[in-house]
């Protein structure tokens, strides 16, 4: 299973309007983005798994094969983070380790912490969007809700409907050179050889391919009328709006509950 994919499940998080949802999710991650403390991150990261295993009915198993093979990136992210800090930039640091001109402070993992789980915190929301939206009942959305131009719109759904199928083409040749008793090594110089032989032919279809859309498209006269009808009817209902409130209601408590316990921290100043 990949990770940008969209799995098909009756729940709550799917039925929702996808403009609503992510205008919802957008104003949070903008919201922590300017955030310079690990636990705000933290605490949102757990909520956004929880909306994914209980609103999204996605299995905890799923979820994970997902986020695993990311986990060395994020903790490359901390680990880099926690070295670039500049401790000189410190009133009065608190040292954890020294070693020469290395020195690792209180701050400096703090901020390496703060970085690594707002990391987090993006990727689990942006799993919680795309494996929870259908891609034409966003496309459909925006169009409806935020006014997108339809040649803009369905343009960009083509273009994101061919990514798997190019996919499968890559596959479809591997196999075909395969069968023929080609000898390909293995390693990633091997597979950059490859990549680049089979560039060719997977541009030739891709070609074909947005030529057969284009073709079908002006034979349904595409945008001949300034008004369009849609197979799907995407709009915003009540359970929407009371997402909406709901999910609002509780980031805000959550701000307020760590701004309480003086563990809301706001801009980089706050780490010196």
């Amino acid at each position: 299973m990949q990770f940008f994919e969209y799995i098909e499940r009756d729940s709550v998080m799917h039925s929702l309007n996808p403009v609503v949802k992510l205008v919802s999710i957008f104003l949070l991650m903008l919201a922590v983005t300017f955030v310079y403390e690990p636990y705000t991150p933290l605490i949102f990261s757990v909520l956004a798994f929880l909306q994914i295993i209980i609103m999204g009915r996605i299995p905890v198993r799923e979820v994970f094969k997902m986020i695993l093979p990311l986990i060395l990136v994020l903790a490359g992210i901390t680990i880099t983070s926690i070295i670039a800090f500049n401790t000189a930039a410190e009133i009065t640091p608190a040292v954890l380790f020294s070693a020469g001109r290395f020195i690792i402070t209180v701050n400096s993992v703090k901020f390496g912490l703060t970085i690594g789980l707002r990391t987090l915190f993006f990727l689990l929301y942006s799993m919680l969007f795309v494996i929870t939206t259908d891609p034409t009942d966003f496309i459909i959305s925006l169009i409806r809700q935020l006014r997108l131009p339809a040649r803009v719109g369905f343009g960009t759904l083509a273009g994101y409907r061919f990514v798997p199928l190019l996919g499968e083409e890559y596959r479809s040749i591997h196999q075909a050179h395969r069968i023929r008793g080609l000898r390909e090594d293995k390693g990633a110089v091997a597979k950059f050889r490859r990549f680049r032989k089979y560039a060719v032919p997977l541009m030739v279809t891709a070609t074909r391919k947005a030529q057969r859309v284009a073709i079908a498209m002006d034979s349904k006269c595409f945008y001949a009328y300034p008004e369009r009808t849609y197979l799907r009817e995407v709009k915003i209902r009540k359970i929407d709006i009371i997402y909406s409130i709901i999910f609002g209601i509780v980031c805000i408590v959550i701000f307020l509950a760590l701004r309480n316990y003086g563990l809301l921290a706001w801009g980089y100043r706050s780490l010196r």
